[in-house]
């Protein structure tokens, strides 16, 4: 309390004195003319608006699934399948003459010398043959794969959290702002008794959010990539199988013969010799003998196939890391071009030419920039003036409340 109580009085001595400096240097303006009128200003500090992208979201690298490539091909499928067909095979023959010794020509000499025999004369042997089945179909609705089988890859949404991020646009500044006299000055000029206050306009801020990663939504945030594997697709497709393959019967078939009685010798005789004139005599008969035997041929009857359209996998999903640039968010900023604090003239209307302004336009243009709050009336009073003095300090303008024509034409109104 004691340090604010001693700096009290040099404030306000700096406050009163700063002024009084000026109004006594107030008519040293060699380049007056005579005939108008000049006030003298303090300048403010002059700002222009720029803009400057705030990053919301820094340069990063973005995990991308992506699919799996497939290429469509023409292929077929199985709609009958394979089997072995059975053809039986009949032996093969060849056919002889045979001739037997029936009755030798010494019989005739001595008949009691020869005992009569019965022989079987094959005239064709017993044989193995075969016979054969048809193979027995059944018919099924069967899986016949489109797609095979792939690796996908997804990568979990990264969820966000919003921080604010305060951004200054206009730096904090420094102003003087005119008071009304103190009612203890006696000067004859009530200039020399204005009271000029600093004011210190603080910084002001404009907030904007970017996005800070906060992991995606599984057991582990920072593991946001699944891998798995798609089975395959099939569609139902009706093929012919064989339920019961065919089979070969074999049996033997009988042969074919004769029973041909013969003469020959009793056993411990002597052939006698033949009387003159008397042959042998003999049987001729044709028989068949098996050159090739019967047996079963087998061939393999190929697969019937029908067209169909399959998806041929050329790559797996796979995991894949771009580059994605920095997001901006542009703001407007009041940079300071020209520092003021110092004191000009200016040349102002004087009470003649204010006489001759349209008063009620300039409340109008005021108005409708929603600095004049007060009635349409034609009169330059204490309220217009404010509202000038306000549009003149946030336009960049010496913010004193009088009429210049860098005012009027801020406003829109010709001079």
């Amino acid at each position: 309390m004691l340090k604010t109580m001693l700096w009290w009085p040099f404030l306000v001595l700096v406050l009163f004195a700063s002024p009084r400096l000026v109004a006594q240097k107030k008519f040293e303006f060699p380049e007056a003319v005579p005939g108008r009128c000049y006030v003298q200003c303090l300048v403010p500090d002059r700002y222009e608006l720029v803009s400057e992208n705030i990053v919301l979201r820094p340069e990063h690298d973005e995990q991308m699934a992506m699919p799996p490539r497939f290429e469509t091909r023409a292929d077929s499928y199985v709609v009958r399948q394979a089997y072995v067909r059975l053809s039986p095979i009949g032996p093969e023959w060849d056919e002889e003459e045979v001739r037997l010794l029936i009755s030798p020509a010494g019989r005739q000499a001595t008949p009691s010398a020869y005992m009569a025999v019965q022989d079987t004369f094959w005239i064709r042997p017993p044989v193995r043959v075969y016979s054969v089945t048809e193979p027995v179909w059944e018919t099924v609705q069967e899986a016949v794969e489109v797609e095979p089988a792939h690796q996908k890859v997804e990568v979990l949404p990264v969820k966000y959290r919003w921080e604010p991020q305060p951004v200054m646009v206009r730096p904090p500044s420094r102003r003087w702002i005119r008071k009304k006299p103190d009612k203890g000055c006696l000067d004859a000029d009530p200039d020399n008794c204005a009271v000029w206050c600093l004011i210190e306009t603080p910084a002001q801020y404009q907030t904007i959010y970017r996005q800070e990663p906060v992991g995606c939504d599984s057991e582990d945030p920072d593991d946001c990539v699944r891998y798995f594997m798609v089975p395959a697709k099939t569609v139902l497709k009706p093929v012919e199988r064989v339920k019961e393959p065919a089979r070969a019967l074999e049996r033997t078939e009988p042969g074919a013969f004769q029973l041909i009685t013969r003469w020959q010798l009793r056993p411990g005789e002597s052939e006698p010799p033949a009387p003159p004139g008397v042959q042998d005599e003999y049987l001729t008969l044709r028989r068949r003998v098996l050159r090739r035997e019967a047996y079963v041929k087998a061939d393999t009857v190929p697969a019937v196939y029908a067209p169909i359209q399959r998806k041929v996998l050329i790559s797996h999903g796979m995991l894949e890391e771009r580059r994605m640039p920095a997001e901006y968010a542009t703001v407007l900023k009041r940079k300071l071009v020209a520092p003021g604090g110092y004191w000009v003239w200016r040349e102002v209307f004087c009470e003649e030419k204010i006489a001759q302004l349209n008063i009620r336009q300039i409340q109008e243009a005021l108005k409708v920039r929603g600095y004049y709050k007060g009635r349409i009336d034609g009169v330059l009073n204490e309220q217009t003036r404010a509202a000038i003095s306000q549009f003149q300090l946030e336009n960049d303008l010496p913010a004193d409340g009088n009429l210049d024509i860098e005012t009027l034409l801020a406003l829109g109104i010709s001079g």
